[in-house]
């Protein structure tokens, strides 16, 4: 009874839509799945593509025979007249390879110079239709389906075991919206998302996506981490996601490839595409030109497929693309589909398709996201804020929407296996989020096992209260490098959030020297009780071996003169102020204490010479005010869930430092300001890579008790490591430090592959040319320092941590030692969170 109930709940949701469907599969003469076949009705535009499985699922409006042709590259062309009578129809299709011999080919010139001059003629009108709509408001309906299956290598070992069943793709998310798109010149748009559903399968999480919050170089939280994306899987949440206009000469899509892709109409595409006409047909009265899109570079980020342009008007009525697979570090394939259509005399897009896979270990995850335009007005009234700097915001609502409302909003029909999924997961939801279903994994996960009391640690989780302890590990809670020896500790953490989203964060740790028995600890408790503002009080206190520069190279930061004893209390409020304005105040007092009575382990002179002495200093106190200013120019941000993610700015960043030491508060010893201001930058260059800056300058203006260890540091640079080049220098042979004015610059180029690409054979080891330099002056020295760098990276994908290695030289020049160079290697990971690498 249940099956039945399930079928004609299925077969209801299909029919409601007044569609008819065909479906099937395309394979080879081996049975095998062929993906980015192009089928679409003949002497039309419209169409679809097959999936990584070569399956495909193409809708019509009434019942009648098509003229349907598939086209693959290396298949024969193939057209068969199917009819479609029935609300599911289904034709499978077996394409027949084509030997293709190079003598062989014939190239007609006058289809050659047919499609040049349609795309010449395309070209000049390009800025037309780029800008001859002003604004306009629509509905846009999006649905994404993510599958995963294991890769033919995988799956064939696995066969070859005895009675091995392979179950073929499953299922990880169905997620559809429906929102409110608004646009207006010159590329502003605003979205407000009216209903939303993610139906992620629930019995096995795919995605786990964490970020760490901390502090960088010594440098204070102030403003939060910038995510793009949560799931780095799901490529098109908002418009400007997939904004593929081909009437820009270039196209920005930093979520599938650093470099900008050239249009194929843009100014000078000739140098880089050959075009080829392969059809001319009459569709709803207008003469289309069907024209053959081919890179000259597949190194270089281009398109490869079909546009298809209407004659007279010179307008683009339809497009089938690739990305050429070089030119993507995260996705395996890209494909993507947009058709227009004509509203009230204007040329909108009606709708998107979009193919892809990504590589993710033994596995292949299949993606078809496919976005509905429609509702169009080309005069609504705007105001200011629909256009602010909340470029997309989710209706509090917008979850709670029911089966029967996405039923009656769909304005697509869905394959029979993503309706059977969204039933399977609706009727399992409330069982997961009860409290009964949670204790259960929780049991799971709170078991303890030998690993996890030697390597992983022990977490102790309850889902349904949302909180969280965790003891650390007995291999990490060992510090073999201690100050003054082998030190043995207990650590760990508590978390908790609560229905409002505010947080409450505990962290802390003890631990004991052998050597000098002796007890050192910490303990921090913050409160997040702004969630929207990121207002978040800390108190943090502790007895501890501090480092006197936080960033410090490799040997500096070991070296034991780098330590001090440091007893302290601190408190702090971090708070946006405005939108893009973050501040942070902080107290701290503490009292340094020298360790040159310390006894150090056997082994540290001999490892660090001379670097191994302790500094020689009195004991003293510090009552210390510290101000942190953090601004980005029109921010731009969502509003999702009662939480506010950022996704940047296209101004630079500014940020800026004030220390206050105050006399005689609490016994303080000190007396002294220090201001510091901080400039930084993504530029993105066109086709010429993107460049990053950093700039600082700082002095302390009144220094009538300033002790050496509030001086400001400059790190040492390492003998073969290459170090963050935004943040350090890579040829200073010690590490500086200084109580009068300083400046500092640095910035680095990636060419993106922009020139080697365009050398033979280079071309393919995928490798790319990064430049840089730096720049450092200390007046109290009379210290000036300039270097510069050059070097070639290649990215390495393990599993779905994409990393980049480095080989570089650095030369440099100052007016205390003299001209040298050095070879480096450097290894720099990439966070899918925030879709951005280190430097």
């Amino acid at each position: 009874m249940k099956y039945l109930l399930t079928q004609f709940f299925l077969l209801t949701c299909l029919l409601g839509h007044s569609q008819y469907v065909l479906k099937g599969a395309v394979t080879n003469q081996y049975d095998e799945g062929i993906p980015g076949v192009r089928i679409y009705v003949k002497n039309t535009t419209y169409g679809v593509i097959t999936n990584q499985n070569g399956e495909y699922f193409i809708e019509f409006d009434k019942k009648q025979t098509y003229p349907i042709n598939f086209r693959a590259i290396g298949f024969i062309d193939t057209t068969y007249q199917v009819e479609v009578s029935k609300s599911i129809n289904i034709f499978d299709v077996k394409l027949i390879e084509q030997a293709i011999e190079l003598r062989e080919v014939e190239i007609y010139a006058d289809k050659i110079d047919v499609a040049k001059k349609v795309i010449k003629a395309t070209n000049k009108q390009k800025k037309y239709w780029k800008n001859h709509i002003e604004q306009y408001q629509c509905d846009t309906y999006i649905k994404t389906s993510l599958e995963k299956d294991l890769k033919p290598f995988y799956a064939q070992r696995l066969l070859k075991k005895a009675d091995t069943v392979l179950g073929g793709p499953s299922k990880m998310n169905f997620i559809e919206s429906y929102s409110i798109t608004k646009f207006k010149q010159p590329k502003k748009y605003s979205e407000k998302i009216i209903a939303y559903h993610d139906y992620t399968e629930k019995s096995n999480s795919n995605v786990n996506v964490s970020v760490s919050g901390g502090e960088t170089y010594g440098q204070p939280n102030v403003a939060p981490n910038q995510p793009v994306k949560h799931n780095p899987y799901i490529f098109y949440e908002k418009v400007q996601d997939g904004n593929f206009n081909l009437y820009q000469n270039l196209i920005y899509l930093p979520s599938i490839t650093t470099q900008p892709i050239l249009s194929p109409i843009a100014d000078g595409a000739f140098a880089s595409y050959k075009y080829n006409l392969q059809n001319i047909f009459y569709e709803d009265g207008y003469k289309i030109y069907s024209i053959e899109v081919i890179p000259r570079n597949e190194s270089a980020p281009l398109f490869s497929g079909t546009i298809f342009i209407v004659d007279s008007l010179w307008i683009i009525k339809s497009f089938d693309l690739k990305i050429n697979e070089n030119t993507m570090d995260y996705f395996k394939t890209f494909q993507i589909i947009q058709d227009y259509d004509k509203v009230n005399d204007k040329w909108v897009v009606e709708r998107r398709e979009f193919n892809y896979s990504i590589s993710d270990g033994k596995y292949i995850v299949s993606a078809n996201t496919r976005v509905k335009h429609s509702n169009y007005n080309f005069n609504p009234q705007f105001n200011k804020k629909d256009f602010g700097d909340a470029v997309l915001v989710y209706d509090e609502m917008a979850y709670e929407k029911d089966s029967i409302y996405w039923d009656s909003l769909r304005p697509i029909s869905l394959k029979q296996e993503e309706l059977s999924f969204i039933h399977k997961q609706d009727s399992v939801t409330k069982f997961l989020e009860s409290e009964a279903y949670l204790d259960s994994i929780d049991r799971e996960f709170n078991k303890i096992s030998f690993w996890d009391v030697t390597l992983n640690g022990i977490g102790f989780r309850n889902r349904f209260k949302k909180q969280e302890f965790y003891i650390n590990s007995l291999l990490s809670s060992a510090k073999i490098f201690g100050v003054g020896g082998f030190r043995y500790g207990l650590g760990g953490s508590f978390k908790k959030e609560f229905e409002n989203a505010h947080k409450i964060r505990v962290s802390g740790e003890a631990n004991y020297g052998f050597n000098n028995k002796d007890i050192k600890g910490f303990l921090s408790v913050s409160y997040t009780y702004l969630p929207l503002r990121f207002g978040k009080l800390t108190v943090s206190g502790g007895d501890i071996y501090d480092m006197i520069n936080n960033y410090e190279s490799v040997v500096g930061t070991f070296s034991r003169s780098n330590y001090v004893r440091n007893q302290y209390f601190g408190v702090s409020q971090r708070i946006e102020i405005v939108n893009g304005l973050y501040g942070r105040l902080a107290f701290d007092y503490s009292t340094k204490h020298e360790i040159t009575d310390l006894k150090l382990a056997s082994w540290s002179d001999a490892v660090f010479g001379s670097l191994n002495t302790p500094q020689p200093f009195e004991t003293y106190t510090v009552s210390m005010f510290e101000l942190n200013l953090v601004y980005r120019f029109h921010q731009k941000y969502v509003i999702k869930k009662g939480k506010k993610i950022i996704i940047g700015s296209k101004f630079p960043e500014l940020k800026l430092t004030y220390k206050k030491g105050v006399p005689k508060l609490f016994g303080s010893d000190v007396n002294f300001d220090f201001i510091e201001m901080r400039v930084s930058d993504n530029v993105k260059l066109a086709r010429l890579g993107e460049l990053k800056w950093n700039a600082i300058a700082g002095s302390f203006v009144n220094q009538v008790d300033l002790r050496f260890i509030e001086h400001k540091f400059f790190r040492g640079s390492d003998n073969f490591f290459f170090s963050n080049p935004l943040q350090s220098h890579q040829m200073l042979d010690s590490t500086f430090h200084t109580s009068l004015p300083y400046f500092q610059a640095f910035g680095i180029h990636h060419f993106n592959g922009f020139i080697m690409n365009k050398i033979p054979i280079v071309k393919h080891l995928k490798l790319e040319l990064v430049v840089g330099a730096s720049a450092l002056l200390i007046q109290e020295e009379n210290y000036s320092h300039a270097e510069l760098f050059a070097g070639v990276e290649r990215k390495i994908k393990i599993k779905k941590q994409l990393f980049k290695i480095g080989v570089y030289t650095a030369v440099r020049d100052n007016n205390i030692t003299s001209t040298a160079f050095r070879f480096k290697i450097g290894l720099d990971f990439f966070n899918s969170y925030t879709n951005q690498w280190s430097y």
